[in-house]
C-alpha cells in the first residue's frame, strides 16, 4: 500500500505549453544578451587597451617629462613614423632606431653621443634600456628591465622642443672609420675632424637659421689624399636631416648627414 500510495501523490509531468520559460526568464535572458554583444562592442582597439596592446603609432611624437631643467634644451624623446627616435639629456642627443611590438615590447638601436656632464635627464638612457612601453592617450611610461625602472612622459606641443630645434648631434660625410664628422655640442662648442686634423670651435645660430662656425682652430698635419674641405666650413644650413657647410664666399664645400 506505501508504494502504490507513492505512485500516486507523484505531481503530473508537465505538458508541452507547461515547458515554455516563464516571461521573466525570457527577460532575464535577453538582458544577459545585450550585456554580452555590449562587452564585446566596446573591445575597440587602442593606444594602450585594457589587454596591455600598444599601436605603434601611438609611440609618434614627441615626449618630455613633467619638470623644465637648468640645461641647454629641453630633454625629450622624439619617435619619428619612419622608426627613427632622437632623445636629448639636455645637453648630448643621440639618435637610433625603434620598433615596439603589439604587446609593448620595444627594441631599440642607437648611435653614438657626446658625454657632456649635464644638469639635465637621463632620456637617451631610458630610450637604449628600455624594453617595454605602455601608452596611455598623452603619457608614455617606458619600462627597462636593465635596472627595473619606469620613466614617466606627457606628449609635448612646444614647438621648440625635439629635434627640429638646434641641430645637436654627430653629423658625418659617410659611415667609414675614417670619414669627416662634426661633434655639436648644444653649449655651443663643436669638434670634429677632417679626415686629417682636428677641430675644434664655437658655433651660434643666425636669424635666418644657418649655423655659424666660430673661433675655430684646427692641427696642421699634411695627410697625403685627404680633401680637408671641412676646415674650411664658416656656416652650415640643415635641411631634411643633411647639413650642407659653405665657405665663407658661399661656396658649397660639402654635405654632413645626421647620425
Amino acid at each position: 500500500m506505501l508504494h502504490r500510495h507513492a505512485r500516486s501523490v507523484q505531481a503530473p509531468q508537465p505538458r508541452g505549453h507547461d515547458m515554455a520559460p516563464h516571461p521573466s526568464a525570457r527577460i532575464l535572458a535577453a538582458a544577459t544578451l545585450l550585456l554580452v554583444l555590449a562587452g564585446c562592442s566596446i573591445q575597440t582597439p587602442n593606444s594602450a587597451s585594457s589587454s596591455g596592446t600598444v599601436q605603434a603609432g601611438a609611440l609618434v611624437g614627441t615626449w618630455v617629462l613633467e619638470e623644465t631643467f637648468d640645461s641647454p634644451e629641453q630633454p625629450y624623446i622624439s619617435f619619428v613614423q619612419d622608426n627613427t627616435w632622437s632623445a636629448s639629456d639636455g645637453c648630448n642627443r643621440v639618435q637610433g632606431t625603434w620598433e615596439v611590438d603589439s604587446d609593448g615590447t620595444l627594441t631599440t638601436t642607437s648611435g653614438p653621443q657626446t658625454m657632456m656632464a649635464c644638469p639635465g635627464a637621463q632620456l637617451p638612457l631610458a630610450v637604449t634600456r628600455g624594453t617595454r612601453v605602455e601608452v596611455d592617450g598623452d603619457t608614455l611610461v617606458i619600462h627597462s628591465s636593465f635596472d627595473s625602472t619606469a620613466t614617466t612622459l606627457v606628449r609635448s606641443t612646444d614647438s621648440t622642443v625635439g629635434p627640429q630645434g638646434l641641430p645637436i648631434g654627430y653629423w658625418v660625410e659617410s659611415n667609414t672609420p675614417t670619414a669627416p664628422f662634426l661633434s655639436i655640442e648644444a653649449d655651443g662648442t663643436y669638434s670634429g675632424n677632417d679626415g686629417c686634423n682636428v677641430l675644434t670651435g664655437s658655433w651660434e645660430q643666425a636669424d635666418d637659421e644657418a649655423i655659424l662656425f666660430t673661433g675655430g682652430v684646427t692641427t696642421l698635419m699634411a695627410c697625403e689624399g685627404v680633401d680637408q674641405w671641412l676646415n674650411q666650413a664658416a656656416q652650415g644650413r640643415v635641411q631634411a636631416g643633411v647639413m650642407t657647410l659653405q665657405a665663407a664666399d658661399g661656396t658649397v664645400l660639402g654635405q654632413l648627414t645626421a647620425r
